[in-house]
Parts: structure tokens; C-alpha cells; sequence
């Protein structure tokens, strides 16, 4: 059991295999929340609240968007390698029909 505080607020987290996730996702909020704080001291902790969930969020589309991206061009690159590779295979297979 390990136990947390955002905001005041104290989270437990009491199952070991969700800890670890648990502590890297809090490191990232606290972490937006203390750069809020930095940048808008007079938000509520609501609003500071709502707000870094909002940017987390926008992270998450932006990351999402590029693994997209990069997924997609990995396609493209496999669908072009598996063309080339069959393409030297067939070539291979008529040098050795016509050879015979």
C-alpha cells in the first residue's frame, strides 16, 4: 500500500501492481500541477486541477498522433520492402527456369 498526495488531496493506492504505474502517472500530474502553480498562482485547485488534466490530455493526442504516424510510415516501408523482396525472388525463380 503506498499512499500519495496531489493537490492537498491524498491518494492510496492499494494494490503493489498498480503502485508503480500509479507513481509514474502521479510524478507527471504533480509535475503540471507545480508548472501551473509556477505560471498561474492564482487559479483555484480545481481549476489547476482541470487544467493540467486538459494538458495531460493534449499530451496524450499529440503521442498518440505521432505513434500513428510513425506506425503508418512503418507500413508503408514493410509493404515496399515485402514488393522488393518478392520481386527478387520471382527474378531469381526465372534466371533458374530459364538456366534449367
Amino acid at each position: 500500500m503506498r499512499e500519495y498526495e496531489i493537490l492537498g488531496q491524498k491518494i492510496v493506492i492499494s494494490h503493489p501492481e498498480e503502485a508503480e504505474l500509479a507513481s509514474y502517472a502521479i510524478e507527471i500530474v504533480d509535475e503540471k500541477i507545480k508548472l501551473l502553480r509556477d505560471q498561474k498562482p492564482n487559479l483555484s485547485r480545481e481549476q489547476t486541477a482541470v487544467l493540467a488534466l486538459l494538458q495531460i490530455a493534449g499530451d496524450l493526442v499529440k503521442d498518440r498522433r505521432t505513434m500513428d504516424e510513425y506506425r503508418h510510415e512503418l507500413d508503408q516501408r514493410c509493404t515496399s520492402l515485402m514488393t522488393e523482396v518478392a520481386s527478387i525472388l520471382s527474378r531469381k525463380d526465372s534466371a533458374r527456369e530459364q538456366s534449367v
